[in-house]
């Protein structure tokens, strides 16, 4: 397993390190999956010790979200969010998003993503459709990320044309059954 960061944002709500209400999280690529390790703090539940549906969906989305911008190299807006809760997300736990783009184009990426804990019991389901920026709005945002020096950096052929894309996929998917309902 090749698991390698990727750059944070400030006040993003998911990875904002100065984001004193989120979940100041990390995400990795990991070959073709885009991946977020999780520990959700009891000021983000809904009912005591359950994880509020809408910060299940923005883990969702958010990593979805990186997974299309890995897949086609420009940072994505959401267009379409689907997502399937199966059972109460529990808070102080160690969970993961796990997310990879099926399909993607110039114009929109297809993406799934399944949240899981370490014993591989599934939380939620999710699928989504993504809309690339243009790459003068993508290395706006990406000049504004938190780069420490060993990020994955998606974005930096945008700045050199001539460079392979550094997006450390793999042509074939493995793991989780992504589509699988429970």
């Amino acid at each position: 397993m090749n698991r390698k960061p990727l750059p944070t944002s400030e006040s993003c709500f998911i990875c904002g390190e100065e984001n004193p209400h989120g979940l100041r999280a990390r995400f990795y690529a990991e070959d073709e999956w885009t991946v977020l390790p999780v520990q959700p703090d009891p000021h983000l539940c809904g009912y005591s010790g359950v994880v509020h549906g809408g910060v299940v969906a923005a883990m969702l989305d958010e990593c979805m979200g990186w997974a299309a911008a890995r897949a086609i190299g420009r940072m994505c807006v959401t267009a379409e969010l689907t997502v399937r809760y199966l059972r109460r997300t529990p808070a102080g736990v160690p969970l993961e998003v796990r997310a990879r783009c099926e399909r993607a184009s110039r114009l929109l990426a297809f993406t799934q993503a399944v949240l899981v804990d370490d014993k591989g019991t599934v939380y939620a389901r999710a699928s989504g459709k993504f809309m690339p920026l243009s790459k003068e709005e993508t290395l706006q945002i990406d000049d504004g990320m938190r780069y420490r020096g060993d990020e994955l950096r998606v974005f930096d052929p945008l700045r050199c044309p001539h460079q392979p894309p550094d997006t450390e996929q793999s042509p074939t998917p493995t793991g989780y059954d992504l589509r699988k309902t429970d």
